[in-house]
This record gives structure tokens, C-alpha cells and sequence, in this order.
């Protein structure tokens, strides 16, 4: 007897699944938002100041934003996106699911080491390393990543790649030792133990960072509140301790 279930099968059952779980998350709170797996610590900062400050009740969902975009393109019921990229909220908005979007942070890529490395050493100190780096498809963290090692000149043919869903998971192969580099964004930094910290600007000089407000939120008073309040002086300071870069406005 036959058991295997049609691989198309399988996916939409998952998809059933994950949009289940979001509606169940989105019923317990009057905003729910999707967030960039680079930005989650930085978000839940601000989610506490935002509730301190209003009362309203926010649910948080993350991931690579990729996957989050795909989410939200299927039905997820989220109010709010903090993509890790400018691409995927312009492409929200040019569909008809967003009904605006503006910057609210830059973000920074950082290679991070148990030995010293630089521009002209990162190639010989990699050799027979293992390396982890975020999809380049679904995170933009991974994107930037594949451009810091085509600039770094890095042979991936001489060390092993360890390729992730999302910068998250790059941060923990690092931090339980499976891996002996990782690109992460500079916000993860603190809170790595991380003998060596090669800081990236110069080669991938900032990682812009969109909201994007979600059109299902359309007349949710708690959702624009919270929109407003990312605007604000008190959710730029946090967002600026918290290793990030502001956007010119």
C-alpha cells in the first residue's frame, strides 16, 4: 500500500496549518504584526513600550521575510509587516495588500568568528571551516550575505556552507558551536559570544528596512496607533540602542 502523499499535497496542508496558527494568534491581540527574524528582539522592545504606552495588546509573528511576504499573500491575517528589506513591502503595496509603507530602519551585516579575520585574510582563514548564512532567497540578511562573499573574493568550494531559513538560526548554529563563522546582523552581536566581529559596512553598506501597513488593517484604530507610534521619538531611540541604523526622513 501506497502511503506517500502528493508533494503538493503536503505544502498546502502545511500552508493550512501555518495560516491556522496565525489566525489563532491574531484573535488574542488587537494588533498582530509580522516581523523580519533580524528585528524580532529589537520588536519586542518596542511591542512592551507601545503596550506600556497605549494599552493596546500586540501579537507578534516572525520569520524570513520572504516567508512572511508569502504568508501574507496566502490570507495571514497580520495588520503590520517590519520587513528586513525595501523589496518586499513595495511589492505589498504594488499588489493591492498594503496600503502604504515607509523606512524604519537600516540594518548592518556582520561576520562573526572564532578566530581574527579581514578583507585580505577572511579567504585563507575560512579554509575548512564551516560557515552559516541566512537563504538568500527568502531572508534578506542572506542576500547581503552572498554579496559580502562574492566582495571578500571567499571560495565557497573551500569551506562548508551551513544555508538556514533565517538569520535567527544562523545566530544559534554560531552560538552551540556548529559553525565556525556566521553572517548575522550587527544587532545580534551582543548578545553572541563571539570572539571575533568583522563589521561588514564597507563592503555592504546598509540593509534598508520597510513597514509596510497592511490593508486588512484598514480601519483597525489599534493597528494605525501602532503605525503612528513607530514614528515616534521613543520607538527611534530604541531602535537606534538596539544596533540599527535610522532612516533619513
Amino acid at each position: 500500500m501506497n502511503n506517500k502523499r502528493p508533494r503538493g499535497q503536503i505544502k498546502c496542508a502545511l500552508a493550512t496549518l501555518v495560516l491556522a496558527c496565525w489566525t489563532s494568534l491574531a484573535s488574542a491581540a488587537d494588533v498582530t504584526i509580522a516581523v523580519a527574524s533580524n528585528f524580532v528582539t529589537t520588536a519586542f522592545k518596542l511591542v512592551a513600550a507601545f503596550e506600556g504606552e497605549t494599552g493596546h495588546s500586540v501579537a507578534v509573528g516572525h520569520g524570513a521575510t520572504g516567508h512572511l511576504y508569502t504568508q501574507i499573500v496566502r490570507g495571514a491575517p497580520f495588520d503590520v509587516l517590519l520587513a528586513g528589506d525595501d523589496e518586499r513591502p513595495a511589492m505589498l503595496l504594488a499588489n493591492g495588500r498594503a496600503t502604504e509603507t515607509r523606512a524604519y530602519a537600516v540594518g548592518r551585516l556582520a561576520l562573526v568568528s572564532r578566530e581574527p579575520l579581514t578583507r585580505k585574510s577572511a579567504a585563507k582563514a575560512l579554509e575548512g571551516k564551516t560557515v552559516a548564512l541566512a537563504d538568500p532567497i527568502a531572508a534578506p540578511y542572506g542576500k547581503a550575505s552572498t554579496r559580502a562573499m562574492e566582495r571578500l573574493k571567499l571560495d565557497t568550494a573551500s569551506f562548508r556552507t551551513l544555508l538556514v531559513i533565517n538569520i535567527g538560526q544562523v545566530a544559534t548554529l554560531f552560538e552551540t558551536g556548529n559553525a565556525d563563522a556566521a553572517f548575522v546582523a550587527a544587532s545580534q552581536v551582543p548578545f553572541l559570544d563571539a570572539p571575533d566581529v568583522f563589521d561588514l559596512e564597507e563592503l555592504i553598506p546598509g540593509i534598508p528596512q520597510h513597514a509596510a501597513f497592511l490593508t486588512r488593517a484598514v480601519g483597525n484604530e489599534a493597528a494605525r496607533a501602532f503605525w503612528d507610534w513607530l514614528a515616534t521619538e521613543s520607538a527611534q531611540d530604541l531602535i537606534a540602542a538596539s544596533g540599527y541604523d535610522l532612516p533619513e526622513q
